[in-house]
């Protein structure tokens, strides 16, 4: 699941930066929509919930330092 246009693109940035933390659930949306800078959309919140859902689902593969 891939962003379509810039808004979708610093939501999905925002949302794997927490999720990079190991902090990410649907609690997040306030924190990453108060990170963005511009308000959001209806298709912007709907895409910043189903993104969520996606990366929790999907979650980023930690780097284990070794080659």
């Amino acid at each position: 699941m891939g962003p379509s246009n810039d808004h979708e693109l610093a939501i999905t940035i925002a949302i794997d930066v927490i999720a990079s933390e190991g902090r990410l659930s649907l609690s997040s949306i306030p924190e990453v929509a108060a990170s963005l800078h511009f308000m959001l959309s209806r298709s912007d919140s709907e895409f910043l919930v189903k993104y969520i859902r996606w990366r929790m689902s999907n979650p980023i593969a930690k780097q284990t330092g070794q080659c």
